[in-house]
């Protein structure tokens, strides 16, 4: 079972930390593109291809949460 985080952030702080959350994800997305499909045989490729989907997968989250959390705050 996972457990669950709260944190308090200023709002101001919020909006920096998405916008650096895209570029990062852009980052990761360009190093993707890198990468090109790691070789069969390559097992370092492959480990390295797989930690960049399974951090892509988690900024993305985080992003989801903190505009959720902004958008609420908008209209709340």
């Amino acid at each position: 079972m996972e457990q669950e985080i709260t944190l308090t952030l200023k709002r101001a702080d919020v909006e920096v930390l998405v916008k650096s959350l895209r570029r990062r994800k852009e980052r990761l997305c360009d190093i993707r593109r890198e990468l090109c499909g790691p070789e069969p045989s390559d097992e370092l490729e492959r480990e390295e291809l797989a930690y960049f989907e399974e951090e892509n997968a988690v900024v993305e989250r985080v992003m989801m949460a903190l505009r959720a959390v902004l958008e609420k705050a908008s209209t709340g």
